[in-house]
């Protein structure tokens, strides 16, 4: 029985030699014309990046200017590319409910946001690991507007691209 388990630890031994030998690029032995060997270490990077944008806006009677910041960091892009982020409003920026709007007004980096609803508010070029806006949101609550009680809103949709 001895006999028996040392050889089957002998041929596992040998096998496993041989997987290992298999699994190099280059074998040097003893009769090798060669006593070095060179190995390839390398990683691959693929493009990343982390856009934060505000949870929410919500005006009040006593609140009608609100700053939130959107961020891009952990910026990795191929060279020459940027990343874009836009912008657009899904009530070309008026907060409606049931037939009612409030208007609201967007400053981004303290400049009037343009008229157009789908613009971009920040590029971040290769190289540069973040970049920032801080939005300003204005409103007068005009009351005139609102019809009924409830909670008026608009959809701002940040769009993210890498170019």
């Amino acid at each position: 029985m001895k006999k028996l388990s040392m050889c089957l630890w002998a041929l596992a031994l040998a096998l496993g030699v041989s997987v290992v030998s298999l699994a190099e690029g280059e074998i040097i032995t003893q009769d090798s014309s060669q006593n070095s060997g060179n190995i390839t270490v390398g990683y691959s990077v693929g493009v990343n990046y982390t856009l934060t944008i505000p949870a929410s806006v919500t005006f009040s009677d006593s609140e009608k200017e609100i700053q939130r910041s959107l961020q891009v960091s952990n910026v990795i892009l191929n060279e020459g590319s940027s990343i874009v982020v836009n912008l657009s409003s899904l009530n070309n920026f008026k907060m409606t409910y049931r037939g009612g709007e409030i208007g609201y007004s967007l400053l981004v980096n303290a400049t009037a946001a343009p008229a157009e609803n789908d613009f971009t508010i920040l590029t971040v070029k290769a190289g540069e690991p973040s970049g920032w806006v801080l939005l300003d949101f204005l409103t007068n609550l005009d009351k005139n507007n609102v019809v009924y009680t409830g909670n008026y809103t608009d959809t701002l949709t940040f769009t993210v691209s890498v170019k």
